[in-house]
């Protein structure tokens, strides 16, 4: 039978004992001994937090004021790892200290054979491990697996503390059971706690990585939120969360159905405080639960109307499509050698019928989360299609447009097919088109979307890297996608001429850029000043209000007759070959 294997961590400045050491675990025969040295005690921290070792070594004969100090902030820290102190000769007042700030248990050098070494290391990883499960037991809920008052309460109060050191704020759902009484008076107590057990186990699938679910009572549970950025976000999880407990169980051939009540206070809006944020979640439950059918409210009159606003224009979003709401603006790309217009680049807008005209940044989000990313998506290139083909029509030059993808559109199953498909079928050059992705996205998924990328260039579209200067590429990850062309994001752009560390990253960017053989474009140019830097830096191209606002179809093909055709003409002939 294979024996098991202990990582031992030894934290140790002199390499005799840790030779010794070697040899000790090496003649254990009842277990293997893999054995990490760490000989530098400024790096010691880091090797104790790292989640690989089953024990750790820990030298305090040498150094015992760093090695106490090591024992609290690895405390501090939440390591869970045991740690044996390793001393010179017996010290009662170092077993007390030790173990007062951390320690497991301690060694005396000089008394050390295989068996006390090996009993030691042991005793000292069950006692752990029995710690670990009381805290366990202690910690979650016996019905359901899921934290439980205690640690919810926990993870409350650390989230209060990151909140008021200025991360993002969050928020606290209060859930209850609405219908619950009755299917326990129906069917006995055994069934409702399978019911609730179903239900914990659809709430912990539903919610984020970043957020927790706890069940605080018999039909109650709390869900806490965290890094929320508005209010849409609350809204989606919480409508998320009723239409998953709606949902008909099935438990033991029995068909069960009940409903939810959720209130929902946000932080600091409804609370700065544990006790306030649960009393307001509470009282906006119980508003909730006044309502008719399955509800959510929030604590606050003002989030709630946000709310009904956000359920309005997740209504009117669905059906804007189908409306013939949504419209195509095209701004122009200028070549800063000629001044002439080289591209275009489609930008979406929504035709609403009461608000007016609406920009991507109302709207995206809302798409996101309602699953019309992919159709709005395609209707864009469909338009673009039938715009091209108009504009082919008029006996206009050909242009290169270009039109923003979203990330999770680019991953959307099927996404190159389909992108063949509409071309092929509307009878469009798939070399009219320049599609733009978020530097951000790009470098976060590289391995995953390189090789669409490459089967689309093949088919004789062009990528162009939006955003440039806001991640964090690298000269390499750019080299291994077929990208022609770096978007300079214009809050580096806008700054060149009043702030110099965005004058002196903007000249990288360019630099860097045309030694990989980069077209460069600088967004958002609205002053003869910004264009003045760019030119002088050797920029490629400029888009921004400085030359034209986004127009309307017809306002750009005029403004392609009026500017005259031979520029066009001679760029497309250099940058295509």
């Amino acid at each position: 039978m294979q024996k098991p294997i202990i990582r031992v961590l030894l934290i140790n400045a002199h390499s005799d004992q840790y030779v010794d050491m070697a040899k000790l675990l090496d003649a254990i025969s009842v277990s293997d001994y893999e054995m990490t040295w760490c000989a530098d005690y400024s790096h010691a921290l880091e090797a104790m937090l790292a989640p690989i070792h089953d024990v750790i070594l820990l030298d305090y004969e040498h150094a015992p004021h760093i090695c106490e100090e090591l024992l609290r902030s690895a405390s501090a820290h939440g390591c869970t790892t045991p740690i044996l102190c390793l001393t010179a000769t017996v010290n009662p007042e170092l077993d007390r200290a030790a173990i007062k700030v951390g320690a497991a248990d301690y060694l005396v050098k000089n008394r050390l054979d295989v068996d006390v070494i090996e009993r030691t290391i042991r005793y000292a990883i069950d006692r752990k491990n029995a710690e670990t499960e009381l805290a366990r037991l202690a910690h979650y809920d016996a019905l359901t697996g899921i934290p439980n008052r205690l640690l919810f309460n926990d993870r409350l109060d650390r989230a209060l503390q990151r909140a008021d050191r200025g991360d993002s704020p969050f928020a606290l759902l209060y859930l209850d059971l609405d219908g619950f009484k009755a299917v326990n008076d129906a069917y006995g107590h055994d069934m409702g706690d399978k019911l609730v057990q179903g239900i914990a186990e659809r709430l912990s699938q539903c919610i984020r990585r970043t957020d927790s679910v706890a069940r605080i009572g018999g039909d109650e549970f709390t869900v806490l939120l965290e890094k929320t950025t508005s209010t849409n976000d609350t809204v989606t999880i919480a409508q998320k969360i009723i239409d998953v407990i709606t949902e008909p169980f099935d438990i033991n051939g029995q068909q069960m159905r009940v409903g939810s009540s959720i209130g929902i206070a946000v932080y600091p809006e409804a609370g700065r405080d544990a006790t306030t944020l649960i009393k307001h979640a509470d009282m906006a439950m119980y508003e909730a639960k006044a309502m008719q059918g399955s509800n959510y409210r929030f604590f606050t009159a003002k989030m709630n109307s946000e709310a009904v606003d956000q359920s309005r224009l997740d209504l009117e979003l669905r059906a804007a499509i189908s409306n013939d709401e949504l419209a195509l603006f095209f701004q122009p790309r200028v070549s800063l050698r000629t001044g002439k217009i080289v591209g275009v680049e489609a930008l979406l807008r929504w035709h609403h019928p009461e608000r007016g005209i609406l920009l991507p940044g109302e709207f995206i989000q809302a798409a996101k989360q309602l699953g019309l990313l992919e159709p709005i998506g395609y209707w864009v290139l469909n338009r673009l299609c039938l715009d091209i083909a108009k504009m082919d029509a008029m006996k206009i030059p050909p242009l290169r447009v270009s039109l923003n993808v979203a990330h999770e559109q680019f991953m959307a199953p099927n996404f190159v097919s389909t992108v063949e498909s509409i071309l092929s079928s509307m009878g469009t050059n798939a070399s009219r088109f320049e599609f733009e992705l978020a530097e951000s996205a790009v470098v976060a998924n590289l391995d995953d979307i390189a090789d669409d990328m490459i089967l689309l260039e093949k088919q004789g579209i062009r990528f162009a890297l939006d955003g440039f200067g806001t991640g964090y590429s690298s000269l390499p990850q750019l080299q291994k996608l077929p990208i022609t062309t770096l978007k300079l994001d214009k809050s580096y752009v806008q700054k060149v001429t009043a702030d110099k560390d965005s004058a002196s990253i903007v000249r990288a960017m360019i630099y860097m850029a045309h030694g990989l053989e980069l077209t460069v474009v600088g967004e958002g140019v609205e002053t003869e000043e910004q264009k003045a830097f760019l030119v002088k830096n050797r920029c490629d191209h400029l888009q921004g209000f400085f030359y034209s606002e986004p127009l309307s179809f017809d306002d750009f093909t005029r403004l392609l007759n009026t500017e005259g055709t031979t520029a066009r003409r001679t760029y497309l002939s250099v940058v295509d070959k």
